[in-house]
């Protein structure tokens, strides 16, 4: 009886963490580009469909790993950039985004094709301990700045307040201070526990202060290309080009990052790294047929699974299928929304401590001498600089360079991979 129901509890903790890494993007997203209630709920089911699918195919077909697949931070950050150039322009949202589209199709076609040929562990020699570690570290200083903000922003003001940041923030350290007990079911489910005792403190306080919206009954199957077709233009096939090393590194920071936590048999990282590609490619083209943000493997998993112990690859399995399977029903996707933001966002925040170690791990795993540390250093001011840039300064700049100087991510893993290819060690 106990295991039937912390087997049950283990779904639900992983639904809950698919969902929150889900949720937040599609919302920025309609506020980015002026998109109506409906089309912003359209997005939301139609990125939860995908995030469901995507992370069953990669277990699957995959890395074979179980490892949440979430909306891209980094290709988050090029949505947003070319909403805010394009509406500065006077193009409609629809039509960037299908520009958006374009982009995501050609990229993920490049990664199915080198999944397909199981050519993609042939890259593995540029991803060094130092490069993935610079990844990550970009990575999590990226994310945490939007992360943080979120655990302490009141959904309805769009301000910092004090009810809500201290909520935010006892949800942060209850999910830490869980994943230290010394009872193994407290561990295993601490960020389960903290999101609901979050959400149950947003409810007892009026914090939530959003009702349940009006949607329709039964299931309601997604929109293919809801914003029309494809389109594509030089500047975008090369950001799509360049997003595919970019794409590589994710695989690669995923698949370190899990098999350090991971115990028991694993997949070499060749298998790894081309099954998992090939998975990729299929969720590109995916969310471009399905109009939405796409998706990667989420290094922060890892840290997740050091929080709870619980590396079972059923639970997760159903768990996907249980977030796609909701997705089609409107009225569950309603009610899935009106989860606190601020709650979501601290709860993943405690897991990306975790992810904070391992990129130390990497970076240190041999000595950093004047060559590593010059990278290190080049890589992090520079990425983190371009992290901080107002998009002001660069408008009138040509496509490409808008594109690389709105993410630091992108710039500081480019950066990271030359220094290291170009300056080599002395013997």
């Amino acid at each position: 009886m106990y295991a039937r129901f912390g087997w049950g509890l283990s779904v639900g903790q992983w639904f809950i963490f698919l969902l929150a890494n889900a949720l937040a993007l599609p919302i920025i997203l309609g506020q980015a580009f002026g998109l109506a209630g409906a089309e912003v709920a359209g997005l939301m089911q139609r990125t939860l469909l995908l995030v469901g699918l995507s992370s069953l195919v990669q277990i699957c077909i995959g890395h074979r790993y179980p490892v949440a697949d979430g909306p891209a931070g980094s290709w988050a950050i090029v949505f947003i950039v070319m909403a805010y150039i394009g509406r500065a322009q006077g193009h409609e949202g629809g039509e960037i985004l299908r520009l958006l589209a374009g982009g995501v199709l050609v990229a993920g076609g490049i990664m199915l094709v080198l999944g397909v040929a199981k050519q993609t562990h042939r890259l593995l020699f540029l991803f060094t301990p130092l490069v993935t570690g610079c990844f990550m570290l970009l990575l999590v200083i990226q994310l945490s700045g939007v992360f943080f903000r979120g655990m302490v922003t009141d959904p309805q003001t769009g301000l910092m307040t004090m009810p809500v940041a201290g909520i935010g923030l006892l949800v942060f350290i209850g999910v830490l201070l869980c994943s230290f007990s010394r009872y193994a079911i407290v561990r295993t489910y601490a960020v389960l526990m903290g999101i609901v005792a979050g959400w149950g403190a947003f409810a007892i306080f009026g914090l939530s202060g959003e009702a349940l919206p009006n949607t329709a009954s039964g299931i309601q199957l997604p929109a293919l290309f809801a914003f029309g077709l494809p389109k594509l233009d030089l500047g975008m096939l090369v950001v799509a080009v360049l997003f595919s090393l970019l794409l590589v590194s994710n695989q690669v920071a995923a698949i370190t990052a899990i098999s350090t936590v991971v115990k028991g048999e694993q997949p070499s990282m060749k298998n790894a790294l081309n099954g998992s590609s090939l998975a990729s490619g299929i969720s590109h083209i995916m969310a471009g047929g399905l109009s939405t943000i796409a998706v990667v493997p989420l290094p922060i998993t890892a840290g997740f699974i050091q929080l709870t112990n619980d590396q079972r690859r059923a639970p997760f399995m159903l768990a996907c299928v249980l977030l796609a399977g909701v997705s089609l029903f409107p009225a569950a996707v309603g009610f899935l929304s009106l989860l606190p933001a601020p709650v979501a966002n601290a709860a993943l925040l405690a897991a990306f401590i975790k992810l904070v170690m391992l990129a130390f791990q990497l970076l240190t795993k041999y000595p950093l001498d004047q060559r590593s540390g010059t990278i290190l250093g080049v890589t992090v001011l520079l990425g983190v600089g371009c992290m901080f840039l107002p998009p002001e300064l660069y408008r009138d700049w040509p496509g490409l360079a808008q594109y690389l100087l709105g993410n630091g991510l992108l710039t500081g893993t480019l950066i990271v991979l030359v220094m290291e290819q170009v300056w080599r060690k002395t013997v």
